[in-house]
């Protein structure tokens, strides 16, 4: 990997909340979220006002089994990481809300049936 200067790289396990410390985990637990993934990365990034770039096809070290992928974020500011992912934490809950409301309603609306007169 080559060194960045100015950059932070972000890789959706930080957000897990099924992970633990060990596996990855870099937030408080009532912050994160399940299921994250790199698009949800991208919302939350986006809604934050960060610059960045996506790698799609990297694999997270800790976690062998699959390709998730990472952000590269824009840090001009120099803020330390913790207060980078403490601020991405609000997006990626945010996203993954809208996530869940959108398919409750698809499960409603596909729950609901036609009454015959």
């Amino acid at each position: 990997m080559r060194k960045r200067d100015g950059m932070l790289v972000v890789w959706p396990a930080y957000f897990e909340k099924d992970f633990s410390r060990a596996q990855g985990r870099r937030i408080p637990n009532n912050l994160a979220a399940t299921n994250v993934t790199l698009k949800i990365l991208q919302m939350a990034a986006e809604s934050s006002g960060f610059e960045f770039e996506s790698e799609p096809d990297k694999q997270y070290p800790r976690g062998f089994s699959d390709k998730n992928g990472y952000l590269v974020i824009a840090n001009p500011e120099n803020h330390k990481k913790k207060r980078v992912l403490l601020m991405l934490a609000k997006g990626v809950r945010r996203a993954v809300a809208q996530r869940e409301s959108a398919r409750l309603a698809a499960e409603k609306k596909k729950g609901k049936k036609k009454r015959r007169k």
